[in-house]
């Protein structure tokens, strides 16, 4: 997830991907600054009547020594946890029990009546022996238990149920700790301990935390057609910073608690995972089968799997499978910082599943906990880590719902922060983290209260915002990167802009600006005005007004979402330019929760700055002049396929964010219809159509490959400037949307076919080289290929010379032999650089041409 937005500045935050790419651009004290940031990005999460107090100790019935990590549950109900390493244990109880169902490897299950007070239970050691098991010379015995795994995979795992829902409970917290000591004596980090030390009583602070959220979210599913939904009822965060919960759904039950071991790759951040289940599983695992266990009411096979290559992204761990049923019944699995992961030292995940109740072989994740230790990621600063929490409530099967029923896969409830005083207590009397969770807000409340931490804050918003300050409550100024740019037609390009954001409205979003060049003192204006009248289906209506200095082949429109080349457009040398004065009207709703149907329409009138002219008819009666305009009208429809879309932070954005789990291409299908004229010469109607096809294919340890396919055909008399301007690149900098050997409008068609393809290696090679290995280093190839062509009709109606009698530059278009180049290179230099040298196969002999380069992004992932 892996997005790669070539130094893109600013960054958009997605989940903990993008918290990590802030993380390198932080310096000493600023470190803390990122943490801010990554309330932008995070969801929210959040609950307390008066519980009974059960607490004590899990012990060794024949040596009395402390059982760690004993499990303890409510039998038939998803309550219980987790005693600590001394055995202790502390459980809040809020309905009528009379015992407890205690269990611990290596030791026999035993029921505990409860009475109240502190309890002492003395497990008695198991010496359960496997059942018979008939062995091949020289198999590993682990590998009879594994064929039997993938046997019953269909019937076990969970994703293939017809339909099934439940309530998920779901937590996360973010510490920052390991503080170095020069770290400390930083002023604010001074100012902030020194407070925690206080609200506890003088003792020193080794953490201190700046994320705390809960969530209640009902999650549903059903099988064909495939469907996944999460409807999130109630939130409740509490953060240094800004709380802004549209990005609640990365972390809450569909986020994390489907992470399904029975899939042969476990999608964790963006990341792709060979799970120790995968059918290939013995290709990257050394396993070792222990002897059964007892794993709460179920006897197990105890199965260690290991790394072959430990930098590979694959795991560490223990899993026990049921013996009766051959189902996961809990696992353990752990990523450590060796692995070919960047700012992560270890990813622990423990997942526990059980059979639904009166089903007698269905088995649902009953909790599922996932904690992400950070390292410095600065030396001499600090650490951090994250941790999430989630379970099962009330599950269903077997009664799916109606498709119609999926119209949006994530659906916020209106009064989700609004809850009654004793409704998140009730909710968290079940959590492993609730112990704490009353007394890690109550210090989280005194860290954001604090003056230099609000400080921060604000700086972060101001990053995190696109460079916008806040002027009056709902109006932001700005943007503070695209205030200058130099350029030789506009000379010193000023530019300043206003827009609203949701304090101002959650129905109307505005915005304008104006912009003066100091050489060609000509003032651009543009201002867009967004109206939402509903959000289930998102509807939108946008109409939006420019005048603005442009250039064929590199449009603002053709690099919108991509923010970094959109800002530096404005510098550089401007071929071909013109003036463009446009209105847009667009209608826009979703329809069910994968399609996007959009409707609009536009008038355009491009006034030329380079010499153009027409092979005009005879009976003309409107004379060319030196710099003529090309006027166009056009009505379009366009309809997007993209399931597993997540919320827009502002729905007006045009990058698309999905589940990480999300396998399906992005599909995109585009009609126009329209006239045009060139000084007044009307040339009639046109047509187009455009087709955009982008996919992932994730192939495990093998890495993923990214392909798009474009399309387009226009059978219609057009000026070339509104035909198809394929996208070049003549900046260092590699833009993966554009031919990067191309020249901005070298080649112009009226239909095409393009193909761009990515395979990312990550460490399949690079892991297995004594030395590359320690540099984390990733390997990738790349390709472009183009079919283009123009028709006799529009390659004609270009005039050889311009109303003074100027030479005009002929058209070029592609022949029988398409466009080609390939690169290949290593990205994660330093963590942070992507380094790409570029071949240009056909077409070398052309004027201008690149044939061979090597360009640079900025490209920081996991």
């Amino acid at each position: 997830m892996n997005t790669s937005l070539p130094l893109t500045l600013p960054i958009e935050c997605q989940g903990l991907q993008s918290v990590l790419t802030l993380v390198r651009r932080i310096r000493s004290v600023n470190q803390l600054l990122f943490w801010l940031m990554f309330l932008f990005c995070l969801p929210a999460l959040g609950q307390t009547t008066t519980p009974t107090l059960i607490s004590g100790r899990v012990i060794d019935q024949s040596t009395g020594q402390a059982i760690p990590f004993a499990s303890l549950a409510v039998k038939g109900k998803a309550v219980g946890t987790q005693a600590d390493l001394e055995g202790a244990f502390q459980l809040a109880l809020r309905q009528p029990t009379d015992s407890l169902l205690v269990s611990a490897l290596g030791y026999q299950t035993k029921a505990v009546a409860i009475s109240g007070g502190k309890i002492q239970v003395e497990l008695i050691p198991t010496a359960a022996q496997l059942s018979e098991v008939v062995v091949h010379a020289g198999e590993n015995p682990a590998f009879r238990v594994l064929r039997a795994i993938h046997s019953y995979r269909k019937r076990n795992d969970f994703s293939q149920l017809s339909g099934y829902d439940y309530e998920a409970y779901s937590q996360l917290s973010i510490r920052i700790n390991n503080l170095d000591e020069r770290f400390r004596q930083r002023k604010p980090i001074r100012a902030v301990l020194q407070a925690l030390e206080q609200k506890q009583g003088g003792k020193q602070q080794q953490e201190f935390p700046i994320f705390l959220s809960e969530t209640v979210s009902h999650i549903y599913a059903r099988q064909h057609p495939q469907h996944l939904k999460e409807h999130i009822q109630k939130t409740n965060i509490s953060s240094v910073g800004i709380t802004d919960d549209s990005y609640v759904s990365q972390f809450t039950g569909a986020g994390f608690n489907t992470l399904n071991f029975y899939k042969n790759q476990v999608s964790l951040f963006k990341k792709e995972f060979l799970s120790p289940l995968a059918v290939s599983g013995r290709m990257a695992y050394t396993y070792f089968l222990a002897d059964t266990a007892q794993v709460g009411e179920y006897t197990c096979y105890g199965i260690d799997f290991d790394p072959k290559n430990e930098r590979d992204l694959v795991f560490r761990g223990t899993m026990w499978i049921d013996t009766a049923s051959y189902a996961l019944v809990r696992i353990e699995a752990h990523v450590d910082s060796i692995a070919n992961i960047n700012f992560i030292n270890q990813i622990t995940i423990e997942q526990t599943y059980s059979m639904v109740s009166d089903s007698g072989k269905v088995w649902l994740p009953e909790f599922t906990h996932l904690t992400v230790q950070a390292g410095e990621l600065v030396p001499h600063t600090f650490g951090a880590t994250v941790d999430y929490f989630t379970s099962v409530r009330r599950p269903v099967i077997g009664q799916p719902k109606p498709v119609d029923f999926f119209t949006v896969d994530v659906e916020l409830a209106d009064d989700r922060s609004q809850a009654p005083a004793d409704y998140w207590p009730t909710q968290r009397e079940q959590s492993i983290l609730s112990a704490t969770f009353d007394q890690t807000r109550a210090m989280l409340d005194t860290v954001r209260n604090l003056p230099i931490v609000r400080a921060y804050t604000k700086v972060g918003q101001f990053l995190l915002n696109g460079g916008y300050l806040p002027l009056w409550r709902g109006i932001d100024l700005g943007s503070v990167y695209s205030m200058w740019a130099y350029n030789p037609i506009e000379g010193n390009r000023l530019r300043i802009g206003l827009q609203t954001n949701n304090a101002f409205s959650r129905h109307w979003q505005l915005s304008a600006y104006g912009a003066y060049g100091t050489r060609d003192k000509v003032w651009k204006t543009g201002w867009e005005v967004n109206f939402i009248p509903s959000r289930q289906p998102l509807t939108l209506l946008t109409l939006k007004h420019s005048y603005e200095l442009e250039r064929l082949g590199y449009r603002q429109e053709d690099i919108a979402d991509n923010s970094f080349f959109r800002i530096t457009s404005r510098f550089g040398a401007y071929r071909q330019a013109y003036y463009q004065r446009e209105t847009v009207l667009t209608a826009q709703r979703d329809l069910g929760s994968d399609f996007t149907q959009t409707a609009g329409v536009r008038a355009r009138a491009m006034n030329l700055l380079f010499p153009f002219a027409i092979n005009q008819p005879a009976e003309s009666s409107n004379p060319l002049t030196a710099n003529p305009t090309v006027q166009s009208r056009e009505f379009f429809l366009e309809t997007r396929y993209a399931p597993g879309r997540l919320p827009n932070r502002r729905v007006t954005g045009r990058r698309i964010r999905r589940r990480t789990t999300e396998t399906a291409p992005i599909v995109t299908l585009r009609y126009t219809l329209g006239a045009s004229s060139v000084q007044g010469n009307r040339l009639g109607t046109y047509h187009k159509w455009q087709l955009q096809w982008a996919h992932a294919l994730r192939w495990g340890l093998w890495g993923k490959t990214q392909y798009t396919v474009r399309a387009g055909y226009s059978p219609s008399l057009l000026p070339y400037p509104l035909l198809e301007m394929h996208l070049g690149n003549q900046t260092p900098f590699y833009n993966r949307n554009a031919f990067n050997l191309m020249n901005y409008a070298e080649f112009t068609s009226d239909r095409y076919v393009s193909l761009a393809i990515e395979h990312k290696f990550d460490g399949l090679l690079t892991n297995r080289l004594p030395l590359v290995r320690r540099w984390g280093w990733r390997s990738f190839v790349t390709g472009n290929l183009l079919w283009g062509h123009l028709s006799n009709q529009n390659r004609s109606l270009p005039a050889t010379h311009d109303a003074t009698g100027k030479p005009i530059a002929p058209i070029r278009s592609l022949g029988s032999v398409p466009y080609a180049e390939v690169g290949y290179g290593i990205e994660n230099v330093f963590k942070v650089l992507r380094i790409e040298a570029l071949h240009r196969l056909t077409y070398r002999n052309q004027p201008g041409a690149t044939s061979f380069a090597v360009k640079l992004s900025m490209q920081v992932s996991l």
